[in-house]
């Protein structure tokens, strides 16, 4: 099935209304206030409390309070006129109805499983699992989404389920597999005492500069030790943002906008510290300036592969483009596995040649990533447009490659596999 909102009809403006009530506040959202957020994400609504004023021949989203919804699903919702949306666990359970305003009431009832002059049999009845799917450039990963019932019996794997979805499906090593359960402790006390992600990115921000001070004059065991939870908490404002529906515009900046800056930055002040005016690296010998020069081309270099990638190749990742691309993401010279060079090189007490296997790493991932750029131009060329790996891959579905189960959102489908199954 394709759906396209282009296609549908036109709605100067949308409206919606929520019935029923639910007293679970998922990572501490009431989930009213979860779903009024999520539709400002979805499009442009307005909520009405009194249905009576309703003009006749508008449509409206009906949704029911005590239900999980993201804003993809409620998306493709909407660009079917008069479209049920079924619950993910038993497949039968009316969830959101969108039709037109003089349907309302008996839509309710519906809703309510109560007698309605509605049958599903004459509406367009859909499961989350046949709106959604797909790559999500954002996330790069599958964008499957499932609507479930909320109780106090489940919460905790509704909340778990949200904070694997936040996860991105293709990233580096340290935060697929170091980070995750740790994280979710921390960001479950920052939601309960109200700790912003834009606090704790700011936070972020400080560590970032004690940490270059300290390489600079030589401190590299403390440096590390601020890079380390820095990083750390690179992965809980992101995280903290998503399942608290807090994300923004300015948040999404600084932490983007610090991604990018600071590597480079503390590759240089780790080379100050060393104290050293000539590094000899596998028989070639070079003033130290000029190393770093070599690890800031590299690095800049790989960074315009990823962007011109992306913008040539209809919004897709460089690493997302085969699974041997998303294998290089969990180890390719960004600032994570870099650390893990440096952290090893100052444990074996040479941090001169942390440095050199940074700017050595650099190079080749640059090289690596400027192979498969090309390859991908003669591709386009000789073949047509680029598909990324993950656009047909349903995690939903039983498969036994290891990218699918690494790489798509297969840990959410796993955490929520029980409600799904408990249905049936």
């Amino acid at each position: 099935m394709s759906i396209n909102l282009n296609d549908s009809a036109l709605y100067t403006i949308m409206v919606y209304h929520i019935i029923n009530t639910c007293d679970v506040a998922l990572w501490g959202v009431p989930q009213v206030e979860r779903i009024r957020k999520v539709l400002a994400k979805a499009g442009d609504f307005n909520e009405i409390a009194d249905l009576t004023q309703q003009s006749a021949g508008q449509y409206i989203l009906l949704l029911r309070a005590d239900y999980l919804y993201e804003a993809n699903v409620v998306q493709k919702l909407i660009a079917e006129p008069e479209g049920v949306l079924l619950s993910s666990c038993d497949k039968k359970s009316p969830s959101a109805i969108w039709c037109d305003s003089e349907q309302a009431a008996q839509a309710i009832k519906l809703l309510n499983e109560e007698p309605s002059e509605f049958s599903l049999d004459s509406l367009a009845v859909y499961t989350p699992q046949q709106l959604t799917g797909g790559y999500d450039p954002r996330l790069r990963k599958y964008d499957l989404a499932h609507v479930v019932h909320i109780n106090n019996n489940d919460k905790t794997v509704i909340e778990n389920y949200l904070y694997d979805k936040s996860y991105k499906g293709i990233t580096d090593l340290v935060t697929k597999w170091w980070w995750p359960l740790p994280a979710r402790g921390v960001v479950r006390k920052c939601a309960a005492a109200n700790i912003t992600p834009n606090m704790v990115t700011g936070f972020g921000w400080l560590l970032t500069i004690f940490s270059g001070f300290a390489f600079y004059y030589g401190e590299f065991l403390l440096g590390l030790c601020a890079a380390w939870l820095m990083t750390f908490l690179d992965t809980v404002d992101g995280k903290l943002a998503r399942v608290t529906l807090q994300s923004s515009k300015i948040g999404h900046a600084m932490d983007h906008g610090l991604d990018i800056i600071h590597p480079p930055i503390w590759y240089w002040c780790w080379a100050m510290g060393l104290g050293l005016s000539q590094i000899t690296f596998i028989n070639i010998s070079l003033p130290v300036m000029d190393w770093v020069w070599l690890m800031l081309a590299a690095y800049i270099g790989g960074r315009i592969f990823e962007g011109l990638f992306q913008l040539l190749f209809n919004d897709i990742s460089i690493f997302c483009w085969k699974p041997i691309d998303s294998f290089h993401r969990l180890i390719t010279a960004r600032r994570n596995p870099c650390i893990i060079m440096l952290s090893i090189a100052v444990m074996i007490a040479d941090p001169e040649l942390g440095f050199m296997w940074v700017v050595a790493w650099s190079v080749i991932s640059t090289v690596w990533l400027a192979i498969r750029f090309l390859f991908a131009c003669i591709v386009r060329v000789l073949k047509g447009p680029l598909e990324s790996w993950v656009e047909n891959i349903n995690p939903d579905q039983a498969n036994d490659s290891l990218a699918v189960r690494l790489f798509t959102g297969y840990p959410a489908q796993k955490t929520i596999a029980p409600l799904l199954r408990s249905a049936t």
